[in-house]
């Protein structure tokens, strides 16, 4: 295996643990949520108004599994539908609560980023942030290779 594969493994295996120790130390908070409500919750409150199905796309769910979710949440006191739209597929927002857990989830992702950063240098820090938003903007701009074009291009 050559090292760039190596190393894009090791980049992947990095951002999930890094994703996962966060969303399960917000768990302790005040709002005990499961990894997949915070992240329901964290694309309501970056994208009010969205609807479960383009929830159920976003994270490649099958759309009964969100809106079982979504129930929860909603017995929470966390999400409800927003007053506008009609038919299936209502808009979704936060509630009050739902806004508090979310403030306490990216609170709580925030202190392992910097608990992860403390030893680096503000230039190294600077380089990260701007090689991660590189790495984000690819993947949103379509630029990712698909595994056919991956075939092709070894």
């Amino acid at each position: 295996m050559g090292t760039r594969r190596t190393d894009s493994e090791t980049v992947l295996r990095s951002l999930v643990a890094i994703s996962r120790r966060g969303l399960v130390d917000a768990r302790f908070g005040d709002a005990p949520l499961s990894v997949t409500d915070q992240s329901i919750v964290m694309a309501i409150a970056e994208q009010p108004g969205i609807r479960s199905t383009d929830i159920a796309r976003m994270f490649r769910l099958n759309r009964s599994t969100v809106s079982r979710q979504l129930a929860g949440l909603t017995a929470l006191g966390i999400v409800c539908e927003a007053d506008a739209g009609t038919g299936r597929g209502r808009p979704l927002e936060l509630t009050p609560a739902g806004a508090a857990a979310y403030r306490g989830t990216l609170d709580a992702l925030q202190d392992v980023i910097e608990t992860h950063l403390t030893a680096w240098s503000d230039a190294e820090v600077a380089r990260f942030a701007h090689d991660l938003d590189r790495f984000d903007r690819a993947g949103e701009e379509g630029t990712r290779p698909t595994r056919s074009t991956q075939k092709e291009e070894k």
